[in-house]
């Protein structure tokens, strides 16, 4: 390779780790959902969904310290971030679908049991939107969190990125100074 040349990008190193990263994460997060659903044990809820969010995070962190090595900007490693909370969030979602499709009649059946215990609480008929606002309290809960995990993938891939891009200039600066102290060759 000639000297002073650059090497031509292959895509995007922030797109690259965060489908890496986004894909180990929604194995983990599917895993921990399968996990709760089939255990059934309340006390364990807690626990492993505050597992499963410092495990987030972590990722998060790491695919924004790995990113920002190809390119050395902090940007890098929000875009990583970003991508894998993305990528990770749309997987959990097919993943989710497809248990509550397998469970919707125990879904159903639970929700109807809960109208009817508010109605015997409050002495009076739950009208026939409960079902609406059970779509409605899905979708907003779903929502609400996928904003929140692609906020923390930014803030916490932009965190990642700062350290990785301290750790990744000052090993440059030694490899610059060690090669602009060579002598020329003729």
């Amino acid at each position: 390779m000639v000297e002073g040349t650059l090497v031509k990008s292959k895509g995007s190193p922030a797109l690259a780790y965060g489908l890496l990263f986004g894909i180990i994460l929604s194995i983990i997060q599917v895993a921990l959902v399968l996990l709760l659903n089939y255990l059934r044990q309340p006390a364990l809820t807690l626990p492993l969904s505050l597992a499963g969010l410092v495990l987030a995070l972590v990722i998060y962190f790491s695919a924004g310290a790995r990113a920002v090595r190809s390119t050395g900007r902090v940007g890098t490693g929000a875009f990583a971030g970003m991508w894998t909370a993305i990528i990770s969030s749309l997987i959990s979602l097919a993943a989710a679908s497809l248990l509550a499709a397998g469970n919707s009649s125990t879904l159903h059946n639970m929700w109807n049991l809960m109208i009817e215990d508010m109605s015997k609480r409050l002495n009076q008929p739950i009208p026939a939107t409960a079902d609406q606002f059970l779509v409605g309290a899905v979708a907003a809960t779903g929502l609400g969190s996928f904003l929140l995990m692609l906020l923390l993938g930014i803030l916490i891939g932009a965190i990642g990125g700062m350290i990785g891009r301290s750790q990744t200039t000052r090993y440059s600066r030694v490899y610059d100074s060690a090669r602009t102290n060579l002598p020329k060759r003729s």
